[in-house]
């Protein structure tokens, strides 16, 4: 009898310890703090947040620190979608989850590899705005980053920047947006020490205003500058002009993109 419930038993836990979700990791500590509207409407704050966005590749959390994540002004949408590795454009939820920023430190348990902060995030968020998603897709036009009939024309990347480096450069990069002031002059610029392609394909979303996805078959990391304007009169002043200097092109074509669809989330986090 005692060998039958034995036999029994070891054929049933498998199967209940395969039905067992696994276990998110989690930061050791979290504290989650909003910061003022005017704080991320406008101003310095603003500009430089924008600026960030755009050099982040998707799902990328910064951890300049050993050991602790910084994460300031970040809007709930920003949050999602560096939470889950798509841009802030393949989030689908209430309007409100832009515009409002909120200040982020945690500790991470020594040994994480980068590759585990996203699920930790997750695991943030949902504590703390009792966040609740599923993830979809969606089909439109959009456009297809390839290879120039003439090959690539890309420089190799530039090594890293320490994080003191880093934040002077991002300072730099906020300077000459000041100077250029593009709604006057029109113009917009991208400059990125080190990507994919890609990674260059989901940042391209900013300047084709539409999906873009990466059939170049590059394996590589380059460093890239785009630079366009808003006048069309300027001769080699769209995207596609700028990305046919890199000795790529992009095509028209119909293109079908993950999303993060919000189902449920707070507006206020819970109290640290």
């Amino acid at each position: 009898m005692r060998y039958i419930v034995c036999t029994m038993m070891a054929l049933i836990c498998p199967n209940l310890r395969a039905q067992t979700p696994p276990v998110k990791p989690q930061f050791e500590v979290a504290t989650v703090k909003p910061v003022a509207n005017e704080e991320t409407g406008g101003g310095r704050l603003s500009m430089m947040r924008d600026i960030l966005r755009d050099l982040r590749p998707p799902g990328m959390i910064p951890m300049d620190d050993p050991g602790r994540v910084r994460l300031e002004g970040w809007e709930l949408i920003d949050l999602i979608a560096a939470a889950y590795s798509v841009r802030a454009t393949q989030v689908s939820g209430p309007a409100w989850l832009s515009g409002r920023g909120f200040d982020i430190e945690a500790k991470v348990p020594d040994g994480t590899r980068k590759e585990e902060l996203n699920a930790m995030l997750q695991s943030l968020l949902e504590e703390r705005f009792d966040l609740k998603v599923h993830r979809g897709s969606q089909t439109g036009q959009g456009f297809a980053l390839r290879v120039g009939k003439n090959g690539p024309r890309l420089k190799p990347a530039e090594p890293p920047l320490d994080p003191q480096r880093r934040a002077a450069d991002a300072q730099k990069r906020m300077q000459e947006n000041r100077e250029t002031d593009p709604p006057v002059a029109g113009l917009t610029r991208m400059s990125v020490r080190s990507t994919t392609a890609a990674e260059l394909a989901a940042r391209l979303v900013r300047f084709a205003e539409a999906p873009v996805v990466d059939e170049t078959g590059l394996t590589g990391k380059y460093s890239v500058t785009i630079e366009t304007w808003k006048n069309t009169d300027i001769p080699g002043g769209t995207v596609f002009d700028a990305v046919e200097k890199l000795g790529l092109k992009l095509e028209p074509r119909k293109v079908t993109v993950e999303t993060v669809v919000v189902d449920q989330v707070s507006k206020t986090p819970t109290a640290n």
